[in-house]
Formats: structure tokens, C-alpha cells, sequence
């Protein structure tokens, strides 16, 4: 564009600008057409012909403001068309001011065009503020004789923001360049809020001549939040009295005094009970959702720098609650409550950490190591505690803990009432209730105690898999319901359909298989209010996450009573796969931490399953199992779980029992494997308790046998298995009558 063109675009730029007057920018436009085709204003911006991306973005801006969308998009587009570098997207922020395009990315008419460019520009900008080797030069020019280039300097670090702290706090920590250290804390006390959780990070484990320059930043910043972080170097005995004196000095300033070493201890073990139990939010997290993410900090003494990384809100008020809590033990380790509130914490955070469902290791040095070593008592306080508090990842752990330290006296012979870990086996936590139950198989009581009942029946909920993943689709109508469980189907899901809200709770109670349920608000006469509390109340089916379906006009209930269940979301009833696929990721996003998928709920199966083995050889007058003879039955034809199910089977004396070991080992579409410990199974289970078979029975049998020469070779053989199991008694009498 040559000048003279330049200057006619400028020129109808201000003419546009003034027949716009006072249209409100941010207004949408009631119509495309609000001006006529031939407005003066519009053929102003067209007959300039912007060709270049600055241009194309005016143009776009001022055509959206006279309420033309579709040419303000075309612009647009034509400005994603050109693929502009970074630096292209960069230089584009300098030519334009900032502010069009977040507009434009606003308006919902110039979606999603408008959006497209305002990211791409934003990205663009960001990436260059916050480039390591860019951010590298600016803090050498801290350091320049120059004031203009020094001030320049301070100036682009704090438009870098966070990206620019922990290189920084790297200049603090390095004794030789301490000359560029008043402009360093210039620059983070300029930076706010966006500094705190670095320095916050550096007083936690930094040594002391830094810790002391982090005290001095958080009190010229008058960050009065912070206070609660100086506790610890003010109030402990092992501070460096220099950062000592710099924090007694902070907080006076700060919240006007110190406090002393018991009230400090008070103030950070109440402030680690509100992270811990959720009461308090947060600060930093995104957008200010409550589980939005946020920035954490940690100080790498290694390398005498600050990391970052970004959490989850709930993750963030964990590690703040466990970092506290140890503070406050740390001032005052002789007091019970605090001594529970960091043990707690301290566990909660390691399960986390470690990963939810993943095997718990206690060796030394390990969290779990350090709670194991104050004792029997104190963990079963421990369990108890996380439990009534809704921690139920602190109280897996301490599960997993008596399991290893306690004994059968100490913690299951006690009293008339179920002691905490037997209440644990009942627990609506499906991670807690099998940790409860791994300890008490390893205690290995000798006879029975309060809620020894509890054992078998988790165990048996448990292992009744079929090693499906299961749904339920309940409501009035089989048809629509039918069609709703073919959706499922198509997703991977193995339905169960029920048409009464008994049946639902039957179903939902006997199976662990179950991930999920659609359940029609008009189900039955009574409300499904009271389905859902009976659901959420039973330990079995607590965690079962619900989606009430709802007809037209009903929405409206279903989304009453849904919004008074925290495991409930309510939906119009579906028509096609694709809305209920949209809906069941709706459901995916309640209660993520506790839900638990279908491989871990096949490892929980395989576990109760071998549980049940070694119990139904050693404990039949402590625990009942035999009266669990149809939920492991049930798991006899899960690929994953046959075996383990079948050493049970192999140990419950019921003529059931054998016909089930019969029919698996003859079946040639089983797995050899299967098919042959079932064999072996039975020939125990035949020579502990005689033949339970009736002789119709035995005479099909024989007739499988004879019917099998066109079989393979693997199963004749596992049917004269099965030949030699049944007549070993015959045989054996024989022998004796000699």
C-alpha cells in the first residue's frame, strides 16, 4: 500500500469512527443487515482495500462496531489465512492496541474467528515476555551503569510475571551477585501477588540468608495474608535468631505483634484444618474456581532456584494443610490435636501423592514410616479421626499401617462395639473399606469379635464381579428404557434394566461391577429423592454416580432433587448416542477422586477373591463364607478372576459348588487354564466332601466324555479329569474292600 493509500485508510478510519459516534462497542448486533449495503461508513473500510494484517484487524474492529459481523469475520479469516510467525503475532500487539482484540474475542457473533485471533496474539506475546533467554538479559541489565536501561529492565520483568520470579529468586540465593540484589527485591516487591508464592516457597526451606531477604520482600510488600507462613521462623527454636529477629520484626509490622510459641502453634493448626477440610479457598486458583488450578511453588535447594507447577485446587489445600499442620507440630509436639491433625494431613497428602488405589509402600523414611513409629493407638486415632472428618485417602493409609503394626487383640477384641477398623470395612470409600479388610484377613484373629460379619459380606460384595463394566437404566417404561440401555451397550457397558426402585437397590447392592446409573425421575409413586438417599446411604452402592433422566416438563424435579445430592446430575432424557455419551462425561466429573474404574475394581475383585481363598481353608468359625457361594460364583467366568474365584469354590462343600467347578472345567470355549485349575478344584473339593453330584448329573457327564472325540486333545483330557474326580471315591472304597 503506498502512502497516499495509507493516508486515505486513516482518513476513512476517522469518518467511520465519528458515524459511529456513541454505539455501545460491546452491544451485539440485533441483525446482519442493521445498516444498508450501501452505507457510506461500510463502502469507506471496503473501498480501502486492507491487505495487511493491521489492517485487516482495524478493518475488522470498526466493522464490528457498525454491526456487520459476517464482513467483520471475513477479515477475520482472512488474517488466520496469512499464518503469521510468532514474532508476526507479536509485532500485530504493537501496531493495534490489545484491548480490539480482546473485544472482539468477546462477542459471541464474531465466534470463533474473534476468539482464534485474540489467543493466537495472546500466546504469541506471552511466549516472548516470558522466554527464559530473554528473561536471562533483562536481570544482567539490572546491573547496567545505565539508569534508563536498568529502569527499562525492571519494567519488562514485571510485565514477565511469574515466569520471572524463579530465575530471580536464582539471583537472590547467589552470594556473588548480591550488587544486583536491591534490584531484584525491587522488582518482586513490584510484582505483588504474583512474588508470594515464590518467597513463600523460599521460607520454607531455603537457607537462612535467604530466607531472611524473603521475610524482608513479604514485609515491604505488606502482605498481611503471609503473616501465617512467619510463624514458624518467628516462634521455632531451631531459626537462625537472624530470621528470627526478621520475622518477630515482620509480624509486628504486619498484624502488630508476635505471638508466642503456643499461639502460634494454635494459629497454624487452624489454618491447616480450614485447607484440609476445604472451609478455606485457596489463593491463585484460576478464574476462582473452586476446582480450577493454581501456581504452587517449592524451593529446589539443589539447584538454588524456585520450580513451579500447576495443581488443582484440592491438591494445593492438601500440600498447604500437611505443610502447616508440620509447623504446628513442630512448635507444640506434646499437644494430642495437633499431633492427630498433622499425622492426618501427612498421610492424606502421601496417598495422594503416591497415587489413589496404587500399593502403599512403609519403608523406612517414608511418611507411612514415620506415623507407623508413634504406635498402635495413635494411628487407630488416626482412622477414626480421618473417617468422621471425610479423609478417607488418610484413613486408607492408617488401615494399611494397623494391618502391618497391630494385632488381633488390640484391635478387633475390644469391647461389645465394632472397633474403628472393622467399622472400616463397611466404609462408603470402596479404597478404605478394602484396605480395612486386608488388615484384619492379616491379623488373623482366632475367634470371632464385633462386626466380624462385616468381613465376609464386604468381601463377598467385593468379589461378586463379573468382570464387566455394568450400568443400570431404570424407569416405567421398558421401552425407553431399552433404548437407553442399547446406548450404553454401544459403549462398552453391560446393562441391567429395572422398572421399580427396589429392583434398583437389589441390583445396585449386589454387584461392584456397577459405574453408573440412569434412573427415570418418575420411577415409581414415591420420590426418587428417597431411591437416591437409600442408594447413597448403603455402604455397597454409596459411590454409585446417577444421572435422573426426565421426560419433557420434568427437568425442572429432576434437577431439585439432583441439586440435593452431590453424586446426582439431572439430564433430559436422551435420543440419540451421542447426547447420552455427552451426558455420562457430565457424570465423569462428580466425586473424581473417589471414583474407581473398572481395572481397579478387577484388582479389588482378584484381592477379596484371595482373601476368601486362604479364609475358606483356615477360618470357618470366624467368618461365614460358605453362605457367599453365589456372588463368587458369579465371578467364575471373569477372565481375570476365574482362577482365584475357583480356589474358593474349590473349598465350599455344596453340591452347587461342584456342578459350578463341572460346568466351567467341560466347557472347551474356556480358557485352558481356567478349565484346568476348575478340574483341579473339584478333585479337592470331591475328596474333602465325597460326591454332591446327583447321579443324572454324573451319567451327562459320562456322556460329554463319549461325545468328545471330535474335541481336541486338552479337552478329553480335562473330561477324563473329570471322569477320574468322580470315580476316585468309587475306586478308593474298592481298594479298602480288598
Amino acid at each position: 500500500m503506498n502512502t497516499r493509500f495509507r493516508t486515505t485508510f486513516w482518513l476513512w478510519t476517522a469518518v467511520v469512527a465519528a458515524l459511529i459516534g456513541t454505539r455501545a462497542w460491546a452491544q451485539p448486533p440485533s441483525s446482519d443487515d442493521v445498516l444498508e449495503p450501501e452505507s457510506p461508513a461500510v463502502l469507506a473500510i471496503l473501498e480501502t482495500n486492507p491487505s495487511t494484517p493491521a489492517e485487516y484487524a482495524r478493518a475488522a474492529s470498526i466493522l464490528a462496531g457498525l454491526q456487520r459481523p459476517k464482513l467483520a469475520k471475513d477479515f477475520l479469516r482472512r488474517l488466520i489465512a496469512a499464518k503469521l510467525t510468532q514474532p508476526q503475532f507479536v509485532r500485530l500487539a504493537e501496531q493495534c492496541d490489545m484491548s480490539m482484540f480482546t473485544g472482539m474475542a468477546s462477542r459471541k457473533e464474531l465466534l470463533p474467528e474473534g476468539k482464534q485471533v485474540a489467543d493466537a496474539i495472546l500466546r504469541a506475546v506471552n511466549r516472548k515476555l516470558q522466554d527464559p533467554e530473554r528473561i536471562a538479559r533483562l536481570i544482567e541489565q539490572l546491573g547496567d551503569p545505565s539508569i534508563n536501561v536498568r529502569a527499562a529492565a525492571l519494567g519488562d520483568l514485571g510485565k514477565a510475571g511469574a515466569a520471572a520470579v524463579g530465575p530471580l529468586a536464582a539471583v537472590l540465593a547467589n552470594p556473588a551477585r548480591s550488587a544486583e540484589h536491591p534490584n531484584v527485591r525491587a522488582v518482586l516487591v513490584r510484582m505483588g501477588s504474583q512474588a508470594v508464592g515464590p518467597l513463600l516457597a523460599i521460607l520454607d526451606e531455603a537457607d537462612p540468608p535467604l530466607t531472611i531477604q524473603a521475610i524482608l520482600m513479604l514485609r515491604e510488600m505488606k502482605a498481611r495474608d503471609v503473616s501465617i507462613y512467619l510463624l514458624k521462623p518467628y516462634a521455632s527454636a531451631a531459626s537462625d535468631p537472624r530470621v528470627r529477629a526478621a520475622a518477630g520484626a515482620a509480624l509486628t509490622r504486619l498484624v502488630g505483634r508476635a505471638p508466642t510459641q503456643r499461639e502460634a502453634a494454635r494459629l497454624l493448626a487452624d489454618r491447616a484444618k480450614d485447607y484440609f477440610d476445604r472451609r478455606r479457598p485457596v489463593d491463585g486458583v484460576v478464574d476462582g474456581m473452586v476446582d480450577g488450578n493454581v501456581e504452587t511453588w517449592s524451593w529446589d535447594a539443589g539447584k538454588h532456584q524456585c520450580t513451579s507447577k500447576s495443581v488443582s485446587a484440592a491438591r494445593a489445600a492438601r500440600t498447604l494443610a500437611a505443610r502447616l499442620a508440620r509447623e504446628a507440630h513442630a512448635l507444640d509436639p506434646d499437644d494430642p490435636p495437633t499431633r492427630l491433625l498433622y499425622l492426618t494431613t501427612l498421610l492424606e497428602a502421601a496417598v495422594y501423592e503416591n497415587g489413589l488405589g496404587k500399593p502403599l509402600k512403609q519403608d523406612k523414611g517414608t511418611p507411612l514410616a514415620e506415623a507407623a513409629a508413634r504406635g498402635i493407638a495413635v494411628i487407630e486415632e488416626v482412622l477414626e479421626h480421618a473417617m468422621a472428618g471425610g479423609h478417607p485417602a488418610a484413613a486408607t493409609a492408617a488401615a494399611h499401617i494397623l494391618g502391618e503394626i497391630g494385632t488381633a487383640e488390640a484391635l478387633l477384641h475390644r469391647g461389645a462395639r465394632p472397633t474403628p477398623l472393622v467399622r472400616a470395612a463397611r466404609h462408603a470409600d470402596r479404597r478404605l473399606r478394602i484396605a480395612a479388610l486386608e488388615a484384619i484377613v492379616r491379623l488373623q484373629p482366632a475367634g470371632r469379635f464385633p462386626g466380624s460379619s462385616y468381613v465376609s459380606q464386604s468381601l463377598g460384595f467385593f468379589a461378586a464381579s463379573g468382570g464387566t463394566r455394568k450400568a443400570l437404566v431404570a424407569g416405567p417404561i421398558t421401552k425407553v428404557s431399552h433404548k437407553l440401555a442399547g446406548m450404553l451397550a454401544g459403549m462398552g457397558y453391560a446393562v441391567d434394566t429395572a422398572t421399580t426402585g427396589r429392583t434398583v437397590l437389589r441390583l445396585a447392592t449386589s454387584s461392584a461391577d456397577y459405574e453408573l446409573a440412569l434412573i427415570d425421575v418418575a420411577i415409581d409413586r414415591s420420590p426418587a429423592s428417597l431411591l437416591l438417599q437409600q442408594l447413597h446411604h448403603d455402604y455397597r452402592s454409596a459411590d454409585l454416580r446417577v444421572g435422573l433422566i426426565a421426560r419433557s416438563g420434568y427437568l425442572d424435579r429432576a434437577q431439585r432433587i439432583a441439586d440435593g445430592d452431590p453424586l446426582t446430575m439431572a439430564f433430559s432424557r436422551p435420543y440419540d448416542t451421542e447426547s447420552a455419551a455427552w451426558q455420562l462425561e457430565r457424570l465423569a466429573t462428580l466425586a473424581p477422586d473417589q471414583f474407581v474404574d473398572h481395572a481397579e475394581r478387577q484388582r479389588q475383585a482378584g484381592e477379596a477373591l484371595g482373601h476368601l481363598a486362604n479364609l475358606s481353608e483356615s477360618s470357618g468359625e470366624v467368618y461365614d463364607v460358605f453362605r457367599l457361594q453365589e456372588p463368587i460364583l458369579t465371578a467364575l467366568y471373569a477372565p481375570k478372576l476365574s482362577t482365584k474365584a475357583t480356589a474358593v469354590v474349590g473349598n465350599i462343600a455344596t453340591p452347587e459348588s461342584q456342578r459350578a467347578l463341572v460346568e466351567l472345567s467341560s466347557r472347551f470355549t474356556q480358557p485352558l487354564e481356567a478349565r484346568t485349575a476348575a478340574v483341579e478344584a473339584l478333585r479337592r473339593n470331591i475328596e474333602k466332601s465325597g460326591i454332591l453330584l446327583d447321579s443324572s448329573e454324573i451319567v451327562r457327564q459320562y456322556d460329554r466324555y463319549n461325545q468328545s472325540k471330535n474335541l481336541d486333545a486338552s479337552t478329553q483330557r480335562i473330561l477324563g479329569l473329570i471322569l477320574d474326580c468322580i470315580e476316585a471315591p468309587t475306586q478308593a472304597v474298592k481298594r479298602s474292600g480288598r
